[in-house]
């Protein structure tokens, strides 16, 4: 009986120290356990289609706004950009239609300067606006010029903007005006003299000798 309830002892003992190292080896492997890795979110980068702005950013030169129901067609003046004689000037109008109701297609546009045809780079006809319109003028002579554009609707109606511009001979940014300065003249010093004094003159004394009475002569020798 000793010898079985020994075997029992010890096989308990066995047991309990199985237990004990596998209690230990589930803390250890809890411990060393590496991190879940953490989810991190890279920057939101924007392509160039989404960067792009649906702003145009070139600069127009006036604008024609073609009317609505409760407003009526109205028209900025075109102002073209100062050019040389012989060079072409641009102009780019944009064409703005009515926020509510749908806007007539455009069927032309006709633009004069100085009673010479302008030159359409860029036509809005057929087309429903808004839209832009872009034109060339070159000019033959210097100084200002004016003219009008016309843009005819599907209906006939017609609005008008004025057209402005100059031409120049030379430089056109060049805007400072000649020196006209005239050529410094030096002035003669013109002093003004003060009162003149006039100190007196003290005479020299004049001396006048006595005349030195002739030496005796000897006596002419008498004659009997």
């Amino acid at each position: 009986m000793t010898s079985a309830r020994a075997r029992r002892l010890a096989a308990a003992a066995v047991l309990a120290a199985l237990v004990a190292t596998a209690g230990c080896g589930d803390g250890g492997s809890d411990e060393e356990r590496s991190p879940e890795p953490v989810e991190t979110t890279s920057a939101e980068t924007t392509t160039p289609e989404e960067s792009e702005t649906t702003e145009d950013d070139g600069e127009t030169n006036g604008e024609i706004f073609l009317g609505s129901d409760s407003e009526e067609p109205s028209a900025s003046a075109i102002e073209l950009p100062r050019t040389k004689v012989g060079e072409p000037a641009q102009g780019v109008v944009e064409i703005k239609a009515p926020d509510d109701g749908t806007p007539e297609p455009l069927r032309d546009e006709q633009g004069t300067i100085d009673g010479e045809d302008v030159e359409i780079v860029q036509s809005c006809a057929g087309e429903v606006p808004p839209c832009t319109v872009v034109f060339a003028f070159t000019p033959t002579v210097a100084g200002p010029y004016t003219g009008e554009l016309t843009v005819t609707l599907a209906d006939g109606t017609t609005v008008t903007a004025a057209i402005h511009g100059e031409a120049v001979e030379g430089d056109p940014t060049d805007t400072e005006t000649p020196d006209t300065e005239s050529p410094d003249t030096e002035t003669p010093d013109t002093e003004t003299p003060g009162p003149t004094t006039f100190e007196p003159v003290t005479p020299e004394p004049v001396t006048t000798e006595p005349p030195t009475p002739p030496e005796d002569e000897p006596p002419a020798p008498q004659t009997t």
